[in-house]
């Protein structure tokens, strides 16, 4: 998978200091944030960014991407002309996107302020690699998101995907449009979103976004599409009557990679000797840890310890990626043949908390443990369709076979989630 980062950054001129003129400093917690983000994405050694802007031409049915060799623009309209950005353009990769993509158009253009204000922070950051810019259609963007998450696959040069737009621009009576109450309930709908449940955020009602003066809706749901992850709210703020949301959407980990090679060698060779472990250090700590498979979206197989029984969590993830594959007893064992059809995660637990009440769970922040008779059940946290402690609690009783109604003692855990 050459996607190896994502994130969502508002664009506001003003945060370019030479634009800002002090103003910028309003933003801390933004600029922060960009700066992080943007340092992420050089120290990841991307060849290729992927920037969807929602001030490039916006088509209902389709998307327009830049075609000129050399992509330039400045800030000449926000009166400082002598700040230029020029990147290459990876065209290899904007004509296979423009042909495959239903109404992909290439064109000329200069790039836009949805587009600078990014690369302002990339460039700053030390990034100078190849660029792709292009709009999101106004009309089903998941749906080219999973298309591009299907281009992409065919790359073998690492590419990040960054996903530019502000969220509402009437927050406040002295905003650029005034305010509106769907201001900041479309902003809340996307904050809880991202740090709950993102496809809850392509729900939100289209009249709700519209009244807000949204312009970056589309764009976030566009890249959360294209590669599934555990979106990281960096920061938010509100401060000029736009909100500004900075968040790292997906980053790409060793530690389900080498859940892949430990299950994939087991197929096809039936050991594991021989396969060398990434020179990560969290993989040499003991921890304990889940390994879960899907296939098309579906559960294909999950096993894992509430506490480390290996040396380090590197042969912990090598035991459950086996056990998840070959011995799920909800599952017929997988084969070789399934192998690229499967996406795999590493949940990796923090310690266990002993808690007296469901009212110290949050299901979006912690797991939970049960036990009672003898018998424990486990249920991770952010699984989709579960967002009451109750909810978790009655599911984790049944996977332990106890009644709704059993006393039990409970332990509370967080989770840091890895994906490919």
């Amino acid at each position: 998978m050459p996607l190896v980062y994502s994130i969502f950054v508002p664009h506001p001129p003003l945060l370019v200091p030479e634009i800002g003129q002090g103003e910028e400093r309003k933003c801390s917690a933004t600029l922060e944030a960009y700066r992080y983000l943007a340092r992420s994405l050089y120290e990841a050694q991307i060849d290729t960014v992927v920037l969807v802007s929602p001030h490039t031409p916006l088509l209902r049915d389709g998307v327009v991407i830049l075609q000129d060799e050399t992509l330039r623009g400045d800030f000449a309209q926000f009166g400082v002309p002598k700040v230029k950005l020029l990147f290459s353009n990876n065209q290899l990769l904007a004509g296979t996107l423009a042909k495959e993509l239903p109404g992909g158009v290439l064109t000329s253009g200069k790039l836009d302020h949805g587009a600078l204000v990014p690369l302002y922070f990339l460039q700053e950051a030390g990034w100078d690699g190849k660029l792709v810019v292009m709009s999101m259609p106004l009309e089903n963007p998941e749906g080219y998101g999973e298309i591009i998450r299907d281009i992409l696959k065919s790359y073998a040069e690492p590419i990040a995907l960054v996903a530019s737009g502000d969220l509402s621009h009437r927050l406040k009576n002295d905003g650029p449009y005034g305010f509106h109450p769907s201001g900041p309930q479309f902003d809340t709908k996307i904050f809880e979103g991202l740090s709950r449940e993102p496809s809850a955020i392509k729900k939100i009602p289209r009249d709700l976004a519209e009244e807000a003066g949204e312009c970056g809706w589309r764009s976030l749901r566009l890249a959360l599409a294209v590669q599934q992850g555990l979106p990281r709210v960096l920061s938010y703020e509100g401060h000029f009557g736009v909100g500004y949301l900075a968040a790292e959407l997906y980053q790409s980990s060793p530690l389900p990679q080498w859940a892949r090679q430990c299950l994939e060698a087991y197929l096809n060779k039936g050991t594991t000797q021989g396969l060398t472990v990434p020179d990560v250090p969290l993989l040499q700590l003991r921890r304990p840890c889940f390994v879960t498979l899907h296939k098309d979206g579906d559960l294909r197989g999950c096993i894992g310890t509430t506490a480390p029984y290996r040396e380090n969590l590197a042969q912990e993830i090598e035991h459950n990626a086996i056990a998840a594959g070959r011995e799920d007893p909800r599952f017929w064992p997988v084969e070789a043949e399934e192998l690229p059809f499967l996406t795999i995660s590493v949940d990796v637990l923090g310690e266990m908390e002993k808690i007296s009440g469901m009212d110290e769970l949050d299901p979006w922040r912690y797991g939970v443990v049960v036990r009672g008779r003898g018998r424990t059940g486990l249920l991770l946290p952010r699984l989709e369709g579960i967002n009451t402690a109750q909810e978790q609690v009655d599911i984790a009783k049944r996977k332990a076979g106890l009644g709704p109604d059993e006393p039990v003692e409970m332990w509370r855990f967080e989770v840091v989630r890895y994906f490919e």
